[in-house]
């Protein structure tokens, strides 16, 4: 059986031709349509300025665009920046198979090559196909290890499905293809330990540059080992440390990734192993009428995996509270929602929200699967009130409409634009397919 690098490669140099449902065409339209959304609103968020103010700094006149701007940089740079807004708010989508955010390090990559080089929109999403299923078949082989061991997904395979998607437009031979495997594999890296900080959306940039940066370097002729991904010393030995199966590579038989394991789309601004937790909060106050004032125990049911970085009794700040089971749950209970507004310093700060969040008593529950979650609301007169979910809307099983994700995209793009062209830049998305040029689109999304 062929080494996980040669696979990869052959994957990505033998995709041209292969034919593509027209399902998985609009599901990966969907997906850049959701991310340059959260980008956009993710340029209002303090990361968001500063990579913004990063990209000021930089030679103009250059070959791809800094979203929300007219500002034009190198292609490397502009995937930079547009990854770190696209993960800003976390609100960003998600796969289960590589456990990660594939869209915000995919469609800045995508964008910025396909500026460079004028290709169509069609083209860019047969990058983001390649891309995601590169991405998603390391996952399958890591399963749940590297992230188990404190490294980010979004990072490590992202620097490789960045690559995967760059190499493919690029047109890169085989043995360049594999070069840039080799190349990217030695600049993965992204550590959880900064969750809750302005890297971890730089994770989600810096993968996107760096498997361009990898591409290119490889199209000049830069060398890498030829099975980076596979052995001693390798890639996969690095982040998972274990004996793996190549399998998940091999199994060109089965659908598209996208078709298979597919995309989560997220209802709320932060992290996707608080969602299911959410859905059950609201649930129970739209139908029992919960009222915070009359309740004495909030006990949350998840997976002891999401408890070791989701139970965070104290927040201090917005990007803080977005990985906080306690915060989180305590502005569900408050407000029948959890929006963009409810991640600001005064939002964290509020006496109500502090006082409901001691309230709140997290426990295992491996009953409930990995994305599953159970709430009991009990009041001091021993009356309670429960609900669980074994996945959250927004799951494919579950799924978001196309109406709610343009409404979405509307939503977080008229923080820096008029509905009416935040409207028309949803439309142009959805038809990115017949695009010929995509520079079409990207002129709609210039702030007011």
């Amino acid at each position: 059986m062929a080494g996980v690098t040669e696979t990869t490669a052959k994957l990505i140099c033998g995709f041209e031709g292969t034919p593509i449902p027209e399902e998985a065409i609009y599901r990966s339209k969907i997906g850049v349509l959701d991310c340059v959304g959260v980008a956009l609103a993710g340029s209002r968020e303090p990361v968001g300025k500063i990579m913004l103010d990063y990209a000021r700094s930089l030679p103009g006149g250059g070959e791809a665009t800094v979203w929300g701007t007219a500002n034009r940089v190198s292609a490397p740079e502009a995937a930079l920046v547009n990854g770190a807004m696209s993960h800003a708010l976390d609100y960003d989508d998600m796969n289960r198979s590589m456990l990660g955010h594939p869209s915000s390090v995919l469609a800045p990559a995508l964008f910025a090559v396909v500026e460079k080089m004028k290709l169509s929109g069609r083209k860019l999403l047969e990058g983001y196909l390649v891309g995601l299923e590169v991405m998603a078949r390391l996952g399958r082989i890591f399963g749940a290890q590297a992230y188990e061991k404190s490294w980010h997904p979004t990072a490590i395979f992202g620097a490789i499905g960045a690559c995967a998607s760059a190499s493919y437009l690029l047109r890169l031979s085989y043995e360049q293809t594999l070069n840039a495997i080799g190349i990217a594999a030695s600049e993965a890296s992204g550590i959880k330990k900064n969750f809750g900080s302005m890297t971890k959306p730089l994770h989600a940039g810096s993968a996107a540059r760096k498997g361009i940066w990898a591409a290119l370097m490889a199209q000049r002729g830069l060398t890498a080992d030829s099975q980076a991904l596979d052995g001693t010393f390798g890639f996969l030995e690095m982040f998972n440390g274990e004996a793996y199966s190549k399998q998940a590579l091999h199994d060109r038989g089965k659908p598209l990734e996208i078709l298979e394991s597919g995309l989560i789309f997220k209802q709320y601004p932060c992290c996707g192993g608080l969602h299911s937790l959410l859905d059950n909060v609201i649930h129970l106050k739209r139908k029992e009428g919960i009222k915070p004032q009359e309740v004495a125990e909030i006990e949350c049911r998840v997976h002891p995996h999401r408890i070791a970085y989701l139970d965070r009794p104290q927040v201090r700040e917005g990007l803080d509270a977005k990985f906080s089971i306690q915060y989180c749950v305590a502005t569900a209970l408050l407000h029948g929602k959890v929006g963009l507004n409810h991640f600001s310093t005064e939002s964290v700060a509020r006496p109500e929200t502090q006082a409901l969040m001691k309230k709140i008593r997290i426990t295992p529950g491996n009953d409930l699967g990995s994305f599953g979650s159970e709430v009991i609301v009990r009041y001091s007169d021993g009356r309670q009130f429960s609900a669980t979910l074994r996945e959250a809307r927004g799951s494919p099983n579950f799924p978001l409409s196309e109406a709610e994700l343009l409404r979405k995209f509307v939503d977080c793009a008229t923080l820096i634009m008029s509905s009416s062209r935040a409207e028309k830049a949803g439309e142009a998305l959805m038809g990115l397919d017949r695009e010929d040029n995509v520079e079409n689109i990207l002129k709609l999304l210039v702030s007011d």
